[in-house]
């Protein structure tokens, strides 16, 4: 006898059977209880959630020989051929690969028909927003007024692609997808059927990475017993995902928290050397700072988390160093990154530009530092220690309270920039510096003369780079450009031959490292 998967070994049988979609399932029961059945009904959800399968327990509860019932016997000849497949009135019918104007003509003509041995014709069309638009309209007039004897289950993970036309002559179900707790019992059961010995940790890792699907995750299942050699542990998870686990993304957190460039570059050194997918990687920091996001929130949220024990405590932990402003940052880093993989030959220069960015972005809010400073009580006059002469010259020459603020998130505001698609004034303003800030104007200091050139001569670039420090800190300015310190930039002609002289080499350089002048 041949092998057979576990979701197709374990595949339900009737309506009680189905996981994680009771709202549809005690519909149904009731329906063919009091003999309330459709002509057509419209299963809509994500794959592996169990439209199909319930499509199939709806045939069994019309034909069964003992119903209609909610709960057919499946041991009568006619339950028996519709799990076999081999039912002449139960039709499955792939709309991808029979979506043609031709096919449903065919049907059609068969729907007329009385059924051959059974109470009822069932046509299950998977995938029915694969038909065309001709095949749609050529149904229309049989999905409305079908013979009585037939009923069609139309099933599709994309609503939105079937005729409206359609939608309203069906009844039609929302099937969600399973939760992880459901998913966890459900691989559970089956492992001690099977007599297979899983951890805990890894059944959480494998109902998540199922992501709302029991079908797929029966197949990791199926996959994993196939590749432990005993007991199926976290990291044969890991393995056959080819995924990044959570102890590596929590210490890239960490590395993160304290702004440590070169520690994160060699995590990513390692990710690349033992194989590990670029893409994987993103998706389970995205995943991570999300649930910090959550937990920076609301501090109650760690027990909706559905999350192993250990790796909830830590995430509680690393959520309590974060505010929400420094999460949304990189989250926004990272899934700025995560698209630009697909445009890019160079994934991992990407990756490391993006782990560059959230280390030098480290850092308490400035805002966040005011209101603490604010609510702290000011200490008495007589209790502070009287100033030294070089604590005096310091308050002399420090720089105005906003210019401070600015200069301190110069980095954000770049990142601001670059995040809106603003990458020409990014790069304009990467060595300039915030200078002087007076009556609301930001003097910007540049020191190189092409730079100065784009953003001191275009008003709309300034206009941007003041949105972007608005942004970030919350103070409204207007950018004033100054070249190197004060100094008016000197005109340089063309040299000989029409060659530009040696500070314009020097500008189209800085535009272009690694490049060199080669002489004629």
């Amino acid at each position: 006898m041949p092998y057979l998967s576990f979701y197709l070994k374990y595949r339900p049988r009737t309506f009680a059977e189905i996981v994680g979609q009771r709202h549809v399932t005690q519909t149904l029961a009731n329906a063919v209880k009091a003999g309330r059945i459709a002509h057509a009904y419209l299963f809509c959800g994500p794959r592996g959630t169990g439209k199909t399968s319930t499509a199939r327990a709806l045939a069994k509860a019309l034909n069964c020989e003992k119903g209609p019932t909610p709960e057919p016997c499946l041991e009568c000849e006619s339950c028996r051929r519709i799990a076999d497949g081999t039912a002449l009135d139960v039709v499955e019918i792939d709309a991808a690969s029979n979506r043609g104007i031709d096919e449903i003509r065919a049907l059609r003509e068969k729907v007329a028909l009385a059924p051959t041995d059974a109470r009822m014709k069932v046509y299950i069309v998977d995938e029915v927003h694969m038909l065309t638009g001709e095949a749609f309209n050529a149904f229309l007039k049989t999905l409305e007024e079908p013979p009585a004897h037939v009923v069609f289950v139309l099933a599709t993970t994309e609503p939105h692609r079937v005729l409206p036309t359609i939608l309203s002559r069906c009844q039609r179900f929302d099937f969600h997808r399973v939760s992880v707790a459901d998913i966890e019992a459900t691989v559970r059961g089956i492992a001690e059927k099977e007599g297979l010995k899983i951890d805990d940790k890894a059944v959480t890792m494998l109902a998540h990475a199922a992501d709302g699907a029991v079908r797929d995750a029966l197949t990791l299942l199926d996959q994993a017993a196939a590749y432990a050699e005993d007991e199926i542990g976290p990291e044969v998870i890991t393995e056959i995902l080819g995924g990044i686990d959570f102890d590596l993304v929590a210490e890239f957190a960490e590395v993160f928290g304290r702004g440590e460039i070169g520690p994160a570059l060699s995590l990513l050194e390692r990710v690349v050397a033992e194989g590990k997918d670029l893409k994987q990687l993103l998706m389970g920091l995205i995943g991570h700072y999300r649930n910090l996001l959550v937990l920076t929130v609301d501090r109650r949220a760690a027990e909706r988390l559905a999350l192993p024990e250990e790796v909830v405590r830590r995430t509680v932990e690393q959520a309590k160093a974060l505010s929400a402003e420094e999460v949304v940052r990189v989250l926004d880093l990272l899934a700025e990154t995560d698209r630009e993989m697909r445009f890019t030959s160079q994934p991992r220069l990407l990756v490391e530009l993006c782990l560059v960015r959230i280390c030098r972005t480290r850092g308490r809010p400035v805002r966040a530092e005011k209101e603490k400073q604010a609510a702290e009580p000011a200490r008495p006059a007589e209790e502070a220690p009287p100033p030294s002469e070089s604590e005096d010259e310091a308050e002399e020459t420090a720089p105005a309270e906003g210019l401070a603020a600015i200069r301190h998130r110069w980095d954000e505001v770049i990142a601001d920039l670059r995040q809106r698609k603003h990458g020409s004034e990014a790069a304009f303003i990467l060595e300039a510096a915030p200078e002087e800030l007076s009556d609301d104007v930001l003097t910007l200091g540049f020191r190189q003369q092409f730079h100065y050139d784009q953003m001191a001569k275009n008003q709309k670039r300034m206009a941007l780079v003041a949105e972007a420090v608005e942004r970030v800190t919350g103070q409204t300015v207007r950018i004033k450009c100054r070249f190197a310190e004060g100094k008016t930039p000197e005109k340089e002609g063309p040299g000989p031959r029409g060659r530009k002289g040696p500070k314009q080499i020097e500008d189209v350089m800085s535009l272009f490292p690694g490049s060199e002048v080669v002489d004629e």
